[in-house]
């Protein structure tokens, strides 16, 4: 979960002097301020891990076309129902 804070109508020369300094704003100029956490290093890290079941059928010799395999689970699924109504 990402929590974010959105202050609006605060006027520069409230700000903390390093964020004035960063945001480079005239002392009575009117901001809406943003507050978003950064994601982590570790976070970072275990968002680039591939999923573990992507690619687990890839040995099986009786899929050579996923997708026709696929359509023809879908259609024997679909007729089943259509048969149970």
């Amino acid at each position: 979960m990402c929590t974010t804070v959105v202050i609006e109508g605060v006027v520069a020369s409230e700000l903390p002097e390093a964020w004035r300094q960063r945001v480079r704003a005239k002392d009575n100029e009117v901001l809406t301020v943003t507050i978003a956490k950064r994601k982590t290093e570790s976070a970072a890290k275990t968002a680039k891990k591939p999923n573990a079941t992507f690619g687990m059928w890839a040995d099986r010799a009786d899929v050579n076309d996923p997708a026709a395999y696929v359509r023809a689970l879908r259609q024997t699924r679909a007729s089943s129902q259509r048969s149970a109504e």
